[in-house]
């Protein structure tokens, strides 16, 4: 792990305990992306443009779609599935504006949801949770201290009714699970700090105050940590760290190249990003983009910056994948399998310490070759072969880990399914159901109510014994089997979530295989193992989300496996049980391998299933 003043492992058990506490606020550890909006490169002329920074690989591009109007001095906000820009201002004529803009992640339009902020305002610092962004003070000819609550659930804008401390405008701002910081800012500036609390909503000062009295500085944060960087009174290159345990504020020692001002963050789960701003010595608006290793605390340049120098403009952290919300992963299930015989154990595996157990709720009956989707709440567990073959669909509980059967299962018996899903539906298809043998159909379960039905679209050939995965937009199935005559595919079909039409892209596995298993994180897509006649796999293929490229990583797993299964945390990937051959009779395993998403090496964590399994299912949990 790195080193420094937390590693991720620390920031992993500090998240883990918010969501314990069921106070988890905005830690953005499903963003795949930054949004830099509106601002301007020389007074007085404003832009509506949109910058979108993909965290996957620290590119820059326009997504195309603007701002409704050419605006500065915006707030940013953002749940998981819109970012929302508020207020601002713009010269000439002079003015200020309370319209609040919407941007929908999965196609990036840009719309009017109708509700704006109750008054003018520009300059106003944002804190937020998951029920409700903030916008805090800000200028309108002067400093305010007006508070402002934006209803994410109804997008509806009111006044708090509780105010900051001091009239203020240009601070710097950070959201804990539990507090909203805003920090300095107003002319002059102030180095005090008003706390929200989340719960209550009053506004108190913890009582530490930021080392430099500023404004108009960046700010970035993760869940144990906020930073506020350079700003203005007079222009500095500073770095200030909250340290939200304790709620004090020091400077680690970390600098910005240069004194900069007028920027603003966008952050990853393991980068800060502070884009544009206003470089000294002036007068010149910037289009470097900095970004601040939270491992480390080291600030550096990743080379692609914004294609146009702004200052003023607003950002949100967004494009939230099928991790889902801000949520955050705590564990790991696999359930069901055959070994002989077959079995109907859950086992739960905790993505902290790595440890194997189980919870003691397993599946009603035994069973082999099911499939699982999960949403928000629950893990799905769907057909299989038990014998006979089944259609039920189990629901695994994830607040208190209770399975009971869902309100309807799936509309034909089948085994060996393969299953994705996007933030409103679970998606099986394919498989083996008697006596129609080999299927090609896809079955969709959403989420709100359980029911089940047949989108009609299908994929293109019927198989079995393959895997599935997804990205923000979405679901991949790859591999797959059919007989007779007995053919291996490596065929990669895509379901598009928006409209649930399914084709192929071009770009398949480098390697026919069956019986594989898959993983992923925001970026990329992982299918390891498998097996083509009586050749065992130990391969594992990345496929790229952003252009749909699919290649052998340099690693494998440590020997070839078939009939396993995977699941992931946030940070890793986890690949379970399986068997190989020859010998026969097949040799069935427990073994549990971890890939690391930050550099695709494999690993042995050292604690494996309770029981040798095959042909198993597995979700995570997403809080």
């Amino acid at each position: 792990m790195a080193s420094g003043v937390f590693g991720l492992r620390k920031v992993y058990k500090k998240q883990v305990e918010n969501v314990t506490n069921n106070n988890f606020a905005s830690w953005p550890e499903s963003a795949s992306r930054g949004y830099y909006a509106g601002g301007y490169r020389v007074f007085p002329t404003y832009y509506s443009l949109i910058f979108r920074l993909d965290y996957s690989n620290e590119s820059v591009s326009n997504p195309g779609n603007v701002l409704p109007a050419a605006i500065g001095d915006q707030s940013g906000i953002y749940n998981s599935t819109y970012g929302y820009f508020g207020g601002g201002y713009n010269s000439p004529p002079g003015t200020y504006y309370s319209q609040i803009s919407r941007l929908d992640y999965l196609n990036e339009t840009v719309s009017l949801p109708g509700n704006n902020l109750p008054s003018n305002r520009s300059s106003a610092a944002i804190v937020q949770n998951n029920i409700y962004g903030y916008f805090c003070g800000g200028y309108v000819s002067g400093s305010i201290c007006t508070i402002s609550r934006f209803d994410f659930s109804n997008e509806t804008a009111s006044d708090l009714g509780n105010n900051l401390n001091a009239a203020r405008h240009d601070s710097g701002n950070s959201s804990s699970s539990s507090y909203g910081y805003i920090l300095g800012g107003g002319l002059p500036s102030l180095s005090s700090i008003d706390r929200l609390d989340f719960s209550s909503e009053v506004v108190s000062n913890p009582g530490y105050t930021v080392p430099f009295s500023k404004n108009n500085m960046g700010s970035v944060w993760n869940s144990g940590f906020g930073y506020i960087a350079g700003g203005y009174s007079p222009i500095i290159c500073t770095v200030s760290r909250l340290d939200f345990s304790n709620d004090t504020v020091s400077d680690p020692g970390i600098n910005l190249p240069a004194s900069r001002r007028n920027h603003t963050g966008t952050q990853s789960t393991v980068y800060g990003y502070f884009g544009g701003g206003y470089i000294d010595p002036g007068p010149a608006s910037s289009c470097t983009i900095l970004r601040l290793d939270f491992s480390s605390e080291v600030i550096t340049t990743p080379g692609n910056n914004l294609t146009t120098a702004i200052r003023d403009h607003a950002s949100i952290s967004g494009g939230t994948s099928v991790a889902r919300g801000l949520g955050y992963k705590t564990y790991g299930y696999f359930a069901g399998g055959f070994s002989p015989p077959y079995i109907n154990t859950i086992s739960r595996l905790d993505f902290i310490n790595e440890t194997v157990s189980n919870p003691g709720n397993n599946l009603p009956t035994g069973r082999g070759g099911l499939a699982a989707t999960s949403s928000n709440s629950y893990g799905y567990f769907a057909g299989g072969f038990t014998p006979p073959y089944i259609n039920t669909i189990s629901r695994l509980d994830f607040t208190n880990e209770t399975v009971s059967n869902s309100r309807n299962n799936l509309p034909t018996e089948r085994n060996s399914s393969a299953a994705t899903s996007s933030n409103s539906y679970g998606y099986f298809g394919g498989g083996y159901s008697p006596p129609n043998s080999y299927i090609n159909t896809i079955t969709r379960l959403d989420f709100t109510n359980e029911t089940v039905s047949d989108p009609g679209n299908n994929l293109p050939s019927v198989k079995r014994n393959f895997a599935a995965t997804s990205s923000d937009s979405y679901g991949y199935f790859a591999g797959g089997y059919y007989y007779p005559p007995e053919e291996y595919y490596s065929t990669i079909t895509r379901l598009d979530f928006t409209n649930e039409t399914v084709s192929d892209p071009g770009n398949n596995l480098p390697t026919q295989r069956n019986n594989l298993a898959a993983t992923s994180n925001n970026s990329y897509g992982y299918y390891g193992g498998g097996s083509y006649f009586n050749s065992m796999i130990s391969t594992i293929t990345k496929l790229d989300f952003s252009n749909e490229t699919a290649e052998d990583i340099a690693d494998t797993l440590p020997t070839g496996i078939t009939g396993l299964e995977a699941t992931s945390s946030n940070y890793y990937g986890y690949f379970a049980g399986g068997y190989y051959y020859p010998p026969i009779p097949f040799v069935y395993l427990c073994n549990i391998y971890r890939l690391d998403f930050s550099n695709e090496t494999v690993s042995d964590p050292g604690n494996n299933l309770p029981t040798v399994t095959s042909r198993l299912a597995a979700v995570s949990n997403s809080n």
